[in-house]
């Protein structure tokens, strides 16, 4: 389980790199497209927060950042991601984190189960986001899995 979640983190760190170099090339700032990046962005940084015990107490999952600030988080999240990644074994995907929701309401949840979760829920808020793109008679940015398999893996 290890290697694969190394791997669909990869895939959270290029769909998130193209969709951010997508906004930036096509000049988009909508705020509703800038919300949900944020949101993406900010989101993964707090949920590693809660997997190494950290206090998170004061942010917001959904403050609206600019461009540029999404980028720097993304890459923050992403050395974390593969760091964190690194020093764990199959095993240690199996151990509880205790945490407080955005409610307050205590969970305690696998490592395992957490990524899943955090990469499902960028994807969700990608897909969001291509929406709203699409609104903007623009063209979102292409991040499906296998578009990741064929470009990375398939050359």
């Amino acid at each position: 389980m290890l290697a694969y979640l190394i791997k669909i983190n990869k895939y959270n760190t290029w769909a998130n790199d193209l969709l951010i170099h997508n906004l930036r090339s096509q000049e988009i700032t909508d705020e509703s497209v800038l919300k949900f990046l944020s949101h993406i962005v900010l989101s993964e940084s707090i949920w590693m927060m809660r997997l190494k015990g950290e206090d998170y107490s004061n942010k917001n999952f959904w403050k609206v950042l600019s461009i540029t600030e999404c980028n720097r988080l993304s890459q923050e999240n992403s050395k974390k991601y593969s760091d964190y990644l690194k020093e764990k074994s199959d095993n240690d995907l199996e151990r509880l984190i205790t945490y407080k929701n955005s409610k307050g309401i205590e969970y305690s949840n696998s490592i395992e189960d957490i990524l899943t979760h955090i990469y499902g829920h960028s994807g969700y808020h990608r897909g969001q986001i291509a929406k709203e793109v699409r609104k903007l008679d623009k063209e979102p940015a292409y991040t499906d899995y296998i578009e990741f398999i064929r470009t990375t893996f398939q050359k």
